[in-house]
C-alpha cells in the first residue's frame, strides 16, 4: 500500500482497503470519511500514497471543520445591513451605513454598524453575530458620559480603585480605557478596554503593578466637577503627583467645548487647578 495508486490500480485498492476498513472499531470511521476524499482523489486523477492518506486520516484536526461552522453559522452582514435599513429609517434610501465590522468582544462574537438614521443622526447599532439579535444601540453624537462607563465598570468590577482613564482612537472607532486596581488581585492592575458610546466591553487585560493607597473616587470627583460644567465631556483622566500631593488630572470639554485641565487632590477632594489649555486631539 505504500506504493503510489494509479488509476489502472483502483480496483485493487478499493479491494483491498475495504474488507480492513470494515474490522474498524466505530470510532475509528475518521479514517473511512479520510479514505473515500482519497478514492474520490484518484478518480480525478490526483496521485496519493496510502500511507500519507492513514496519516492524514489520524491527525486531520477536527477543529477546522468547527471553525468552518461556526463561520457558516453567522448571520450574514448583508442581512444585519437590512434590518437596520428598515428599523432605523422609514424608506430604505433613508438610512446611510458608512462602517460595518465583525468585532470580537471580551465573552462573543458582534457585527458593529454605525450608521445615519432617517432623522440625519449618527447611530451604532450592535448585533450578535451568531443569533443576529439586537444587542445594543447608541447614539454617536457625543461619547458615553465617564460617570456611566465608571458605573459599568464598578458594577464588573466592586470595590476596586479607578487608576486612570482615557478616550483613545483605533482607526475609526473611539474607546474608553480605564486602568484599576482589582480588590480581588492585590498587586496587579486591570486594563479594560470599552467602547466609547456603547460602554460595551471589548479587551480585558491584567498586568501586575503596586496599588495606590485609599483615595476619592474618581467618580466622585467628576460629579462634583460637572457641577460647575453640568455639560462636561470627559476626555481623559490619569493619576500624578504635584510637589509631594497625590493628585487626579481630569482634561474634558465644558458647555462651549473649550478644552480644559481640572487638578484635584486625590485625597481631600480639594480643586487645585483649573485651567484652559491648547485645543488638540485629547
Amino acid at each position: 500500500m505504500g506504493k503510489v495508486l494509479a488509476i489502472g490500480s483502483l480496483r485493487y485498492f478499493l479491494g483491498s482497503c475495504f474488507p480492513m476498513l470494515s474490522n474498524m472499531r466505530r470510532d475509528s470511521m475518521n479514517v473511512f470519511s479520510f479514505s473515500v476524499q482519497m478514492v474520490s482523489g484518484v478518480l480525478a486523477g490526483v496521485v496519493l500514497s496510502s500511507s500519507a492518506v492513514f496519516a492524514a486520516g489520524n491527525s486531520m484536526p477536527a477543529t477546522l471543520a468547527e471553525q468552518s461552522d461556526k463561520l457558516k453559522s453567522m448571520v450574514p452582514l448583508d442581512r444585519l445591513i437590512m434590518t437596520t435599513r428598515h428599523k432605523f429609517g422609514d424608506k430604505l434610501t433613508d438610512v446611510v451605513v458608512f462602517s460595518a465590522w465583525l468585532q470580537q468582544e471580551e465573552q462573543q462574537k458582534v457585527f458593529v454598524i454605525d450608521f445615519i438614521d432617517g432623522h440625519k443622526k449618527l447611530e451604532r447599532v450592535v448585533y450578535d453575530a451568531f443569533s443576529g439579535r439586537q444587542i445594543d444601540h447608541a447614539s454617536m453624537q457625543t461619547p458615553m458620559l465617564m460617570e456611566e462607563i465608571l458605573a459599568k465598570v464598578a458594577s464588573k468590577y466592586p470595590g476596586a480603585t479607578i487608576i486612570r482613564t482615557w478616550l483613545e482612537k483605533q482607526g475609526s472607532n473611539l474607546l474608553c480605557v480605564t486602568e484599576l486596581a482589582d480588590k480581588q488581585f492585590k498587586v496587579k492592575r486591570r486594563q479594560l478596554t470599552m467602547d466609547a458610546y456603547t460602554g460595551r466591553m471589548i479587551t480585558n487585560v491584567i498586568y501586575d503593578m503596586k496599588p495606590d493607597g485609599k483615595q476619592i473616587s474618581l467618580e466622585q470627583m467628576i460629579k462634583s466637577a460637572r457641577e460647575k460644567y453640568r455639560g462636561m465631556v470627559v476626555l481623559r483622566t490619569r493619576s500624578s503627583i504635584k510637589g509631594d500631593q497625590k493628585v487626579r488630572e481630569i482634561v474634558f470639554l465644558d458647555d462651549n467645548r473649550i478644552r480644559h485641565m481640572m487638578v484635584v487632590n486625590a485625597v481631600t477632594g480639594e480643586v487645585i487647578e483649573d485651567r484652559i489649555t491648547q485645543p488638540g486631539w485629547i
